[in-house]
């Protein structure tokens, strides 16, 4: 009887973890040195490169350094498809590498696009991998990934801090024609159970027609502002709501006129399209007036006075996204922008049916100088019509055409990705930092099916990475797909190659190690510091008992500032120390992982 007894105990338990599970991925680290030399005579540079938590498909880039000033505004490639405005440019773009977890070389053989050696002087270079081997993690079963239906992802409390557990908050697409009815704006925190919909908050707002996105106030998460079009159409509103958990939000009238900021647009009734506010997390809500459905013919960014609900100005964007030759074409007049991710001050645009992607600075000075890059048609990267046997070549501005692109999203070196619908069995497409298209990317297990969605999420978390649906089929009728959140490990590293030391960058006076941060951790951290002259480093982790559990660092390094991440997500929660030397130096911080 005790023995039966015992084992039903076991199994109670099993059954718990098993049901009870939090969502805790294993995530993506990819380290290299912060900075190399290099003599730019076209001998072989090898980088080493350490990378934790999941296998990635790699990327390396080189990139002018400082040089956006003398570059200034240039338009160039096939139909012109890529324009930069004084901002540092692509200079090479490896093929895809598999760097497996562990140590790998990556070896750059000096040369730029086109086989010329690279001029000797100072670079940025990237490395841009996610993981395109695993099988995705379900974050949730409880929110969807919805077309029209857009995300909001908190990062960072009301005072600028990075939050723990980051928030997935929105809601589903809703059209309405009738009076405005109650609907329910949801808000999920990252690493809850995936299974327990009990996690799930919500608060209910009074609209019409909205597409679910919607923004904080930047100084209190308790008031949020929500768009709706009014159900005659051509009218659009935000207003800003008092968040009552699991009830009735509270219109607050105090905020614009009565209540509300309206604006006029090209929209029928019902159809809105368009991301909803975005917050620059400071002084602005901003908003769109585009089509991407009708023959509208004006592109605008509204800025909203985030205080008093006062229109503040209007970016006026009709140039890039209105094409009249498109239309005569048979494909739309206006194309968007109808999607906005907002990160570092940039705002990234989009359209579900058109070839453009832009990255905007949101505080410009001049309105000539507020696109500072744009990738148009001609590189194939997010391209509509290039197929040879198109009736309709190279029009941009084409919603009947793929790829059908849902939003996008900016990871933390401002990589942007868009979802890729209707072109086979891939996943999303990528662009550089200046807008470089580098084609588009597929994940494990693949299908052809629709992509509603992908976002990243990358502060610094235990929940850094990609986000996006399954693309799976969840019935035996081959019509419904899983449009929950599942993960896909993601990161992204930068550094300097250069052919001196530069003023920057010289070397410090002394040999120095910073605590590491954040600290406590879960279940990264980075460790910062300087060393003055070239020569091997060692970065290693021991345990409380002083025995060494893991090695960083193993090479040789540049004289300067360096960064390493470790990843503990496979070891215990407790006390370790980190333990950096060089030649004659060495020194150790303590450190807190916390599960």
């Amino acid at each position: 009887m005790r023995k039966f007894f015992v084992i039903c105990t076991v199994l109670l338990c099993a059954a718990s973890l098993a049901f009870g599970a939090t969502f805790a991925p294993s995530v993506m680290k990819i380290s290299a040195p912060s900075s190399m030399l290099y003599d730019f005579t076209g001998q072989n540079l090898t980088i080493p490169v350490k990378v934790t938590g999941a296998p990635a498909a790699a990327y390396f880039l080189l990139f002018t350094k400082d040089k956006g000033a003398s570059i200034g505004k240039v338009r160039n490639g096939y139909l012109g498809w890529h324009y930069v405005n004084k901002i540092d440019t692509c200079v090479f773009v490896s093929p895809v590498q598999a760097f497996p977890v562990g140590s790998t070389d990556y070896v750059w053989n000096g040369r730029g696009e086109g086989g010329a050696l690279v001029p000797a002087g100072e670079y940025t270079y990237y490395i841009f991998g996610y993981d395109n081997v695993s099988t995705r993690i379900q974050m949730t079963k409880n929110m969807s990934i919805d077309p029209w239906g857009y995300r909001t992802i908190v990062t960072h409390d009301a005072t600028g801090a990075p939050m723990a557990q980051p928030w997935w908050c929105g809601a589903r697409s809703f059209t309405s024609k009738a009076d405005p009815v109650a609907r329910p704006v949801y808000k999920w925190v990252v690493g809850s159970d995936p299974e327990d919909a009990t996690f799930v908050e919500s608060t209910n707002v009074m609209v019409t027609t909205s597409p679910g996105g919607f923004a904080y106030q930047p100084t209190n998460y308790k008031y949020f502002f929500f768009e709706s079009l009014r159900k005659d159409g051509g009218i659009k509103d935000v207003k800003k709501w008092e968040w009552v958990p699991n009830g009735a939000a509270v219109l607050q009238t105090d905020w614009g006129e009565e209540g509300a900021f309206t604006w006029n647009g090209p929209w029928l009734a019902g159809s809105t399209y368009s991301q909803g506010p975005v917050s620059d997390g400071k002084d602005y809500i901003l908003e769109t007036i585009s089509d991407i459905t009708g023959t509208g013919n004006e592109a605008k960014i509204v800025y909203i006075d985030v205080n008093d609900g006062s229109e503040i100005k209007k970016l006026d964007l009709t140039d890039w996204w209105v094409s009249v030759d498109d239309y005569n074409m048979k494909g739309q007049l206006a194309s968007g922008p109808a999607e906005m991710m907002f990160r570092n001050g940039k705002i990234a645009l989009g359209g579900h049916g058109t070839c453009m992607n832009q990255l905007v600075n949101v505080y410009y000075e001049d309105d000539a100088d507020a696109v500072l890059w744009a990738n148009d048609n001609g590189d194939y990267t997010g391209d509509h019509n290039f197929e040879p046997a198109s009736a309709k070549p190279w029009v941009c501005n084409d919603y009947n055409v793929g790829p059908y692109k849902y939003n996008v999203s900016l990871d933390a070196n401002m990589f942007c990705i868009f979802p890729s619908y209707d072109m086979g069995a891939v996943s999303f497409g990528l662009y550089a930092p200046d807008g470089t298209g580098m084609s588009y990317q597929t994940l494990a297990g693949e299908t052809a099916y629709q992509k509603y969605g992908i976002e990243f999420i990358d502060y610094g978390s235990a929940y850094d990475g990609m986000y996006t649906t399954n693309n799976l089929n969840n019935t035996a009728t081959n019509k419904t797909i899983d449009r929950t959140v599942w993960y896909v490990a993601h990161d992204s590293i930068k550094g300097i190659i250069s052919n001196q030391v530069g003023v920057a960058d010289a070397a410090p006076a002394a040999f120095a190690v910073a605590q590491n941060t954040p600290n406590p951790f879960n279940p990264t951290t980075t460790i910062n510091f300087s060393i003055p002259k070239a020569g091997k480093v060692t970065v290693e982790v021991f345990n409380a008992a002083g025995q060494k559990v893991d090695t960083i660092v193993n090479s040789q390094m540049t004289a300067g500032s360096h960064s390493v991440n470790w990843n503990a997500a496979k070891f215990s929660a407790g006390v370790y120390f980190c333990t950096v030397k060089s030649g004659s130096f060495s020194k150790t911080v303590k450190m807190t992982f916390l599960k």
